[in-house]
């Protein structure tokens, strides 16, 4: 019951920042594009009751999250929460009268097949307990990961889009990362002490305001597509690596397939390059 759960939870994760991918590109839309790092850009958006409905739907993603990696290793939580950007691109088509190519189409197939595939990997297990220097690599990586996104801001070259997204989806990663390796034990207030929850707070604050400052610059599909390809393949590796997830019965060739189709669609999907509309800068 607890394993179908966690599945669930994944599922409903993907459909969360799919739709909220949507809603705020539509707030962060209505903002003059910044052209550095400005967290006032998020106290601006908070006037805004769409963008607001988006970052409830990403608090709603991350406590599915927080229920998923709690039971599934993250090489199937993660892929699963990637399929959030065909959400998205469906929803761009649908309701927004976005045309969808072939090739997205394919796009869109080969995650649903590399998502099936995971799915038969999938089992029950908790996280190892990791060594010191990996647990506070972890925790001090939001810097980097603020000093690299601060400096890419300043670009307004497509390139640098997709390097705020891939940025925001280490961020987002971190955050999958953390829960995995969080322990909740009474009394809960001592949580309060642990550097992992002020690293997680860390890790989402920056992770939204470079996924904003990107989802200005693009299209929500493109933008949505970079950084989930980030948030996939590196709390994947570091769960591999350090936390000792492994597949269900060693079905490692299903992991491989599942993992490269799912990422394939992801990237696919990124590649189209519809012209922003043009703002100003600030």
């Amino acid at each position: 019951m607890l394993f179908w759960l966690a599945l669930s939870a994944a599922f409903g994760c993907a459909v969360c920042n799919g739709l909220a991918a949507i809603l705020e590109k539509s707030g962060a839309d209505k903002q003059a594009t910044v052209a550095t790092m400005q967290v006032t850009l998020l106290w601006r958006l908070l006037s805004n009751w769409v963008y607001i409905l988006g970052i409830l739907l990403d608090f709603l993603a991350f406590v599915l999250t927080l229920i998923a990696v709690h039971t599934l290793p993250l090489f199937v939580v993660q892929p699963i929460v990637a399929s959030s950007v065909a959400v998205t691109a469906l929803i761009e088509c649908f309701i927004l009268r976005h045309k969808l190519g072939r090739l997205t189409w394919t796009a869109i197939l080969c995650i649903v097949v590399g998502l099936s595939l995971l799915t038969l990997t999938a089992t029950s297990e908790r996280a190892h307990s990791v060594v010191a220097v990996v647990r506070w690599t972890i925790i001090f990586f939001p810097l980097l990961i603020a000093a690299v996104g601060a400096l890419v801001t300043r670009s307004n070259r497509h390139s640098a889009t997709i390097m705020l997204g891939a940025l925001s989806g280490v961020a987002f990663g971190g955050t999958a990362l953390v829960c995995r390796m969080l322990r909740f034990t009474q009394p809960y207030w001592h949580l309060i002490t642990n550097p992992l929850v002020w690293a997680l707070l860390a890790y989402g604050l920056i992770a939204i305001l470079l996924f904003t400052i990107a989802l200005q610059r693009h299209r929500a599909s493109v933008v949505n597509a970079s950084m989930i390809t980030f948030e996939t393949v590196v709390p994947m590796a570091i769960g591999i690596a350090f936390l000792g997830d492994s597949p269900k019965s060693g079905a490692w060739g299903l992991v491989v397939a599942g993992v490269a189709l799912t990422l394939a669609g992801a990237l696919i999907i990124a590649l189209p390059r519809a012209t922003p509309s043009p703002v100003k800068t600030t």
